[in-house]
C-alpha cells in the first residue's frame, strides 16, 4: 500500500468519446484526492513517463485498426526499437478501449498500446477493458464494469476513502481571464481563418451545390474547395477535416441567457492550453470562443451533468440533473438526451434555475472537433471535392435537429474562405490488382476518387463498383459519370426494383469469388456504420462458402487472411 497520489490519464480520441470517459474517470480520482493529469497522448511530454507511477490509457480505434490522430506522435515514440525493455518497470497501468465490432480490427488500437506497455516493462495493475458500439446494451456498460474493477484494484495499491462527498464542487481544471480591453469587431468567417497553422490550410469555396433531386428527402452536397497555396497533395482514400462554427444567433442567444453578453467581446487570456485541433482563433473573446471552439449544440455527455448539477439552486432540478450524472442511471440519460438528440443549449434553457459561473465554462462545454469527409475527386494540386449529406432530422422534440458541421456547410457560398486540413489515410494499393468497391449512398465518395485516379493512368486496373441508392432519378450520386467508364457497374435501387447492395454481390457471387480467390483482388467498403458492413461481410462469407464448398470457419479464416494481407479495407461512419 502506498500514499502515492499522482495519477496520469492519457486518451486518444477523434470524436470526443474517449476524452469524455477520461474526464469522467479523472473527476472520480480527484474526489479520491489524487493529483490527476488528464490529456491527449500527443500533448503529454513523454519524458514524464519516467516520473509516472500510475497510468491509465483510454483510446478509440480508427478505421483499419489505427491510432487516433491526437495519439500518433506519442505512439510513434513508444514504437522506437531503441527503448529498453525495462523502461517502464516502475509504472502500474491499465487501459480501456472504445471500438466497433463491425470493423475487422475491432479495438485493435488499445490492444497494440496495452501490449507495448507490457513489452516495455510496465505492470498491469488492472485488466484491459473494451467496449463495443454495436452492443444492444450500449457501449457504456462495458466502461461501468471496467471502472468498478479498476477502483477495486487501485484500492489494493493506494489508500482510497469511503466517505467521499461528490456533491462538493471541484475547482475548474481549465480557466481563463477576461481582460478589460475589447476586441475590434470582425466577421466570424474572417476570425475563423486565423486557425490556419502548420497543418491546416486556407481554401476558397468554388461551388457548393445540391446533387440529389429537390424532391428527395436528403440534401447531398458536392463541395469543391480551391487551395489558396496551390500546393495541395492527396491520394485516393484520404480525408479532409473541416472546422465548423456555431450559428451566430445561437451564440448570441446563449450569451444573453447566461448574462455574459456584456463581456462577450472582451479579450480573454487562457491559463494554459485549450487543447483544440488546429490553432486557437485570434482575437480570442468569449464570443469567438463559443463560436469557434465550444460545442453548445452537442448532445450532453455524463461528464457535462457531473458538473452542471452543482449550479442549480432548485432542489428538484438539482436532483434530476444529478441523476443524469450517475453511471447507474445510463438509461435515464439516454432517454433524456441521446434518444431525442437534445442539445446542451436546450438543457441549459430547460433548467431555468441554473446559474453557471463563467470560470467553469471550459470544463463544462465540450470542444468542437473537426469533421472528416472522404475526398471524392482524383488527385489535384489546386482543388479538392467532397460529397456531404446534410444532417437534418426530427425526433420527439418539435424543433428539427441539424448537424453542427452540415448546417455550417449549407451556409457556405462561392468565394467564402475556410480553413481545412488533409488527412492521409495510407490506402496502399499496388498498380494493377483488380478491386471490388462497395459504396452505398455517400459511401461512393472515396470510390469516385479512386476511379478518377485510375482512369488518369495509361492502363487502369480492373474495377468493379457495387453501389446502392433509393431511386435512380433522385439520389444516384454522380450516376451519369459512371456511364462509358472503364469499370463494371452493379447498381441497386431499393425503392424501385427492390434489393440492396449485398444482394447484388450475391447475384454475382461467381465473379466476386473469382476476384477474391484467384485474382487476389482488393475489397474496399465504405458507407454507413451499423448493420450495413456486417451484412456485407456475412454476404462475402456466404459467397466463399458456397463457391468453394467451404465451412463457415474456413470462410471466416480466409477473410481474416485477406485483412492481414491488407486487401480488405473498411471506412464507415
Amino acid at each position: 500500500m502506498t500514499n502515492q497520489r499522482n495519477l496520469v490519464i492519457l486518451f486518444g480520441s477523434e470524436t470526443g468519446n474517449s476524452a469524455d470517459l477520461a474526464h469522467v474517470l479523472a473527476r472520480k480520482c480527484r474526489y479520491q484526492q489524487f493529483n490527476v493529469t488528464v490529456t491527449p497522448m500527443n500533448r503529454f511530454e513523454v519524458k514524464n513517463l519516467l516520473e509516472t507511477s500510475i497510468l491509465v490509457v483510454i483510446c478509440s480505434t480508427m478505421g483499419q485498426g489505427d491510432i487516433p490522430r491526437n495519439a500518433t506522435k506519442f505512439w510513434k515514440f513508444m514504437l522506437q526499437k531503441k527503448l529498453p525493455s525495462n523502461l517502464l518497470n516502475h509504472v502500474r497501468f491499465t487501459t480501456f478501449g472504445l471500438g466497433d465490432s463491425s470493423y475487422p480490427k475491432y479495438n485493435h488500437a488499445i490492444r497494440k498500446i496495452h501490449n507495448r506497455f507490457l513489452q516495455l516493462g510496465a505492470i498491469e495493475m488492472s485488466p484491459r477493458g473494451e467496449s463495443d458500439e454495436q452492443s444492444p446494451l450500449g457501449s457504456e456498460v462495458f466502461y461501468i464494469e471496467w471502472e468498478k474493477v479498476f477502483f477495486e484494484n487501485l484500492g489494493k495499491i493506494c489508500v482510497l476513502f469511503d466517505d467521499v462527498n461528490s456533491d462538493t464542487l471541484l475547482p475548474p481544471e481549465n480557466t481563463f481571464v477576461v481582460l478589460g480591453e475589447k476586441a475590434a469587431t470582425e466577421d466570424s468567417k474572417l476570425v475563423a481563418l486565423n486557425r490556419a497553422g502548420d497543418t491546416t490550410r486556407k481554401g476558397t469555396i468554388v461551388f457548393n451545390k445540391r446533387i440529389t433531386a429537390e424532391t428527395h428527402y436528403q440534401d447531398v452536397r458536392q463541395l469543391v474547395i480551391e487551395d489558396d497555396s496551390g500546393s495541395l497533395a492527396y491520394s485516393p482514400g484520404d480525408t479532409v477535416a473541416l472546422y465548423p462554427t456555431n450559428d451566430s444567433e445561437d451564440v448570441d442567444q446563449l450569451l444573453r441567457y447566461l448574462k455574459w453578453d456584456h463581456i462577450a467581446d472582451n479579450l480573454i487570456q487562457l491559463n494554459g492550453e485549450l487543447g483544440v485541433d488546429g490553432e486557437v482563433v485570434m482575437p480570442l473573446t468569449l464570443r469567438s470562443l463559443f463560436t469557434h471552439h465550444l460545442d453548445i449544440n452537442a448532445i450532453p455527455r455524463r461528464s457535462f451533468f457531473q458538473i452542471l448539477y452543482h449550479f442549480s439552486d432548485n432542489e428538484r432540478h438539482r436532483e434530476k440533473l444529478k441523476e443524469f450524472s450517475l453511471v447507474e442511471e445510463s438509461e435515464s440519460l439516454y432517454d433524456y438526451a441521446n434518444r431525442p438528440r437534445r442539445s446542451i443549449m436546450e438543457v441549459i434553457q430547460e433548467f431555468e434555475s441554473l446559474h453557471i459561473p463563467l470560470e467553469h465554462c471550459l470544463d463544462l462545454f465540450p470542444l468542437i472537433h473537426p469533421r472528416l469527409f472522404s475526398i471524392s475527386s482524383g488527385p489535384d494540386s489546386r482543388r479538392v471535392e467532397l460529397t456531404i449529406a446534410i444532417v437534418e432530422y426530427k425526433t420527439i422534440i418539435r424543433k428539427v435537429r441539424k448537424g453542427l458541421c452540415t448546417r455550417w456547410i449549407k451556409t457556405l457560398q462561392k468565394g467564402d474562405q475556410i480553413v481545412f486540413e488533409v488527412h492521409r489515410n495510407n490506402l496502399k494499393l499496388d498498380s494493377q490488382t483488380p478491386i471490388i468497391m462497395v459504396g452505398p449512398g455517400t459511401g461512393i465518395a472515396p470510390m469516385k476518387s479512386l476511379i478518377e485516379y485510375e482512369l488518369g493512368k495509361d492502363i487502369p486496373r480492373d474495377m468493379y463498383l457495387f453501389t446502392g441508392h433509393r431511386y435512380r432519378s433522385q439520389d444516384f450520386l454522380y450516376g451519369s459519370q459512371w456511364e462509358n467508364r472503364k469499370l463494371q457497374l452493379f447498381t441497386s435501387f431499393s425503392r424501385e426494383s427492390g434489393g440492396y447492395v449485398q444482394e447484388r454481390l450475391y447475384e454475382h457471387k461467381e465473379l466476386v469469388n473469382d476476384l477474391l480467390i484467384n485474382q487476389k483482388a482488393y475489397f474496399y467498403l465504405c458507407g454507413s456504420s451499423g448493420k450495413m458492413p456486417i451484412q456485407i461481410r456475412i454476404t462475402i462469407e456466404t459467397i466463399l462458402q458456397e463457391c468453394n464448398d467451404w465451412s463457415e470457419d474456413k470462410a471466416k479464416q480466409y477473410l481474416q487472411q485477406i485483412e492481414s494481407e491488407h486487401r480488405y479495407f473498411q471506412e464507415t461512419w
